[in-house]
């Protein structure tokens, strides 16, 4: 239920002082500013729905000085103890009562609670304001609008504004010719120097203004003074003087022209002076196009022009200084790092690996420590600081040629145009082994196979670079006997009754192989050679198979010979994309008699600063196949097969010509041993064979290469390299 019926006693309570009321009461204080309501409505509600209210009407605020209303409000023992507070101010009081319009609603934000036989607080400020006393409010609750200047009671809403104005009087943010229907009617910009100031266009975008604008007369003269507007009066006036204003004054030898203060314009007479090294210190200035001119130097004159690497500068006689540009020549074994720039020297830098000449004229190669070496390395064999460059040729050919170490001849000689600047130096070895042919040379250029014939191992030094597109080939023509072999080259077979044995097969890096026995001789054959050191140094040839056993009527095969040895020792670096090779000869086949066994395969050295070998490139030192043996009605065999030049597949023994020899064995290559010769046989015509030669064992190849061996997919090296690519 709701009453009006609460504050009677109460507000006497307060007022005395008494003490509570055993239910408690709320002292309530309501204060408020520049606006005083004309009622004050105070209305208390508790949960439970028991809601009561009092109107305190202006005349009986108790403390009008202060503006403050005082209200006790007391529970009532029915209520909860806790109690919702909300007060609202009126415009207008009937009697006791509120009436008029709601200008504020104030709530507290929480329950108040009130405590048995005691006071509780609860201060309450209106926010609603009038200070122009206008009648418009700011801060009331109400939805009237508010004042927007509660400081100016000449602006609030609803106030009378004019199009020519230009303060928002009426609270609608909207000034002068923005208010409606101003479109067109006078106004005033205040600017006095505009004329007929009409409003143009509308809300927010309308503004006042000018249909013209006055103008002034001005002076004829650049320096004279002008005549202005002023927005003030609306007058012509004279501004201040046009006194030190740049103007010009038609001379283009003068600069800095200004306006004097006798309304005259003239400048500084141009100063013709220069610091360039190759024109006259003084000139003259052209009055046509105002440049100054000067006089140019002599071409002797001496100057110093921007570049720091030229030398010497003069004048050109047209005023510039030019000078010869310096060439950067850098030391031995360095090479040029920053050229001559306006801003820096010649600079260098070391070029390790570089080419040279040393001191005594030898093609070199540049070291770390900017020495120049003829070889980044020790070579195998051979010291390349002892050769003088006088002795260091060329080697260049124009077609397939054979190079025979036995008389150090060529052949053909029209394929060699260099041969008179070749130094062949023959250099011993020891223990008997026979002496290394080496040839220095500079440049290294084949335009057709190289092949070395003859018992002499041989070295190309090669002072450079390398590129080897042709084959290379040291077939060897070592025949038997070999004093340097020994017990290394195959042994020979006897003959004995019809037959003979087959001649064994030479060893070099691996044993040789038994030539095969004849049918009534088992034991005539050729034994295999011995295996030898493997070592690229002393550098040496394969060795000859042994030959077969004959007599007067039964001819024996001949060992085939052993592979040459071929070493390529390059200072830079070394290419090859053709075959290199010194692989040993088949035996040959035996006529009544056995068969020869195969020669082994030779050496092979490649070394070099950076060895590269190509996909094209094939290295090889297989050993020749064994021959096959005759018959007792002297029915000759088949020759073994040479070692192949350009691949690893086993040279065959000869293996046909009659039906009682033995076969020859296959030569050694890849990783594949040679094979033992086969013994003779009788057939039902009571022919009786000979034995087959041996097959010659694989010779042996050395790669060795300061920078790693670069081997492209594809290369063939047969047998593998001993030891792979080893370092220097």
């Amino acid at each position: 239920m709701y009453r009006l019926c609460l504050l009677g006693c109460v507000l006497m309570l307060a007022a005395c002082g008494e003490k509570a009321p055993d239910e408690g009461a709320i002292r309530v204080s309501v204060t408020y500013g520049t606006f005083k309501p004309a009622c004050v409505r105070v209305e208390a509600k508790d949960a439970k729905g028991h809601q009561e209210a009092t109107d305190i009407p202006a005349s009986a605020f108790k403390n009008p000085e202060k503006q403050e209303v005082l209200v006790a409000v007391r529970r009532k023992a029915d209520w909860d103890t806790a109690l919702s507070l909300t007060v609202s101010s009126f415009t207008e009081a009937t009697g006791d009562r509120c009436a008029g319009e709601v200008v504020e609603t104030r709530s507290s934000e929480q329950p108040v609670v009130v405590p048995a036989k005691a006071f509780a607080r609860w201060d309450l400020r209106l926010s609603a304001e009038d200070s122009d006393k206008d009648e418009h409010l700011t801060g009331a609750t109400w939805r009237k609008q508010p004042d927007c200047d509660d400081l100016n009671a000449d602006i609030h809403p609803g106030a009378t504004e004019t199009c020519g104005g230009t303060v928002d009087l009426n609270c609608n943010e909207l000034v002068g010719c923005q208010e409606a229907n101003c479109y067109g009617t006078p106004c005033d910009d205040g600017d006095a120097c505009t004329l007929n100031d009409r409003c143009v266009g509308t809300g927010r975008e309308a503004r006042c203004a000018p249909e013209s604008t006055k103008t002034c007369p001005q002076p004829g003269g650049a320096c004279q003074p002008r005549q202005e507007c002023k927005p003030e009066t609306g007058m012509c006036e004279t501004v201040s003087s046009p006194a030190g204003q740049p103007c010009d004054d038609g001379n283009k030898c003068t600069n800095a022209d200004k306006c004097d203060a006798n309304g005259t314009c003239s400048g500084t007479p141009l100063s013709c002076t220069t610091t360039e090294q190759c024109l006259a210190a003084q000139g003259t200035c052209n009055t046509s196009t105002g440049a100054c001119e000067f006089t140019p130097s002599p071409n002797t004159t001496p100057c110093q022009d921007t570049e720091r690497c030229t030398e010497p500068d003069l004048c050109d006689g047209n005023g510039h200084c030019v000078g010869t540009p310096k060439v950067c020549t850098p030391p031995l074994c360095q090479r040029v790092k920053q050229v001559c720039s306006a801003t820096s020297d010649c600079e260098f830098e070391p070029d390790v690996n570089g080419l040279c000449t040393t001191s005594g004229g030898v093609p070199g190669v540049c070291q770390a420590d900017l020495s120049c070496s003829p070889f980044p390395y020790r070579p195998y064999n051979f010291d390349p600081t002892t050769i003088a460059a006088a002795d260091i040729g060329e080697l260049k050919t124009s077609a397939d040629i054979t190079f025979n170490t036995a008389d150090k001849s060529w052949n053909p000689t029209s394929a060699i145009s260099t041969a008179a600047s070749l130094k062949i130096v023959s250099m011993p070895q020891q223990n008997g082994n026979p002496p290394v042919l080496l040839i220095p040379v500079k440049t290294l250029e084949l335009s057709g196979t190289l092949r070395i014939t003859g018992s002499s191992p041989v070295i190309l030094a090669v002072y450079g670079d390398a590129n080897v597109s042709q084959s290379i080939l040291a077939s060897g023509s070592i025949m038997n006997p070999t004093a340097a072999c020994g017990a290394s080259q195959g042994g020979n077979g006897t003959y004995g009754g019809k037959t003979g044995g087959g001649g064994g097969g030479a060893g070099n890096g691996t044993p040789g192989v038994n030539g095969g026995a004849g049918y009534n001789n088992s034991q005539r054959f050729g034994a295999a050679g011995t295996s030898r050191p493997t070592g690229a140094e002393p550098l040496l040839g394969g060795c000859p198979g042994g030959n077969g056993g004959g007599n007067g009527s039964a001819t024996p095969g001949t060992g085939g010979a052993g592979g040459g040895a071929i070493q390529l020792s390059v200072a830079r670096n070394l290419t090859i994309s053709k075959a290199v090779g010194a692989s040993g000869f088949g035996g040959q086949r035996g006529v009544g008699g056995g068969a020869g066994g195969g020669g082994s395969g030779g050496r092979v050295v490649l070394e070099a600063f950076q060895l590269t070998l190509h996909a094209s490139a094939r290295v090889t030192a297989n050993g020749g196949g064994g021959g096959r043996g005759g018959s007792s009605t002297n029915n000759d065999g088949v020759d073994g097969a040479n070692g192949s030049e350009d691949s690893a597949n086993p040279a065959a023994g000869g293996d046909s010509g009659n039906d009682t020899g033995g076969s020859g064995g296959a030569g050694g290559a890849g990783t594949a041993g040679p094979v033992k010769g086969s013994d003779g046989i009788k057939d039902a015509f009571n022919t009786e064979g000979s034995g087959g030669g041996g097959g010659g064992a694989a010779g042996s190849i050395h790669l060795r290469s300061v920078q790693s061996c670069s081997l492209a997919i594809g290369h063939l090296i047969s047998p593998p390299a001993s030891g792979g690519c080893t370092a220097p």
